[in-house]
């Protein structure tokens, strides 16, 4: 059984803007900030199975650095072809200057 929320960050390591690639229990999320509120998805491009993670931001989406395909990182939905699966969010919640990250709980 996964666990419940997992400190994965100070908040004040991941500036606005930027993200950064974290792992729990061997499986890769990517932790963004976009203007003070952070957002996990899964590192895994839905359409071909590329680490998002090679990619970059552009405000709260996340391209894929292989074919181009950009998700939000609010819902997963894909925003770009030729990717047309979403990708898994998950909740994260920020407590006392941590970033934390509930594993089992994907948000769509």
């Amino acid at each position: 059984m996964e666990q419940a929320f997992v400190a994965v960050a100070n908040a004040s390591e991941i500036a606005p803007g930027s993200f950064r690639k974290i792992e729990v229990a061997g499986r890769a999320y990517i932790l963004a900030n976009i203007d003070g509120t952070f957002y996990a998805v899964e590192d895994l491009c839905s359409h071909e199975d590329y680490p998002l993670s090679y990619g970059c931001l552009h405000g709260d989406h996340i391209k894929c650095s292989l074919h181009g395909s950009r998700f939000s990182l609010k819902t997963g939905e894909p925003q770009e072809d030729p990717a047309d699966t979403p990708i898994a969010t998950f909740r994260v919640e920020l407590a006392d200057g941590q970033v934390w990250l509930d594993p089992r709980r994907r948000t769509n």
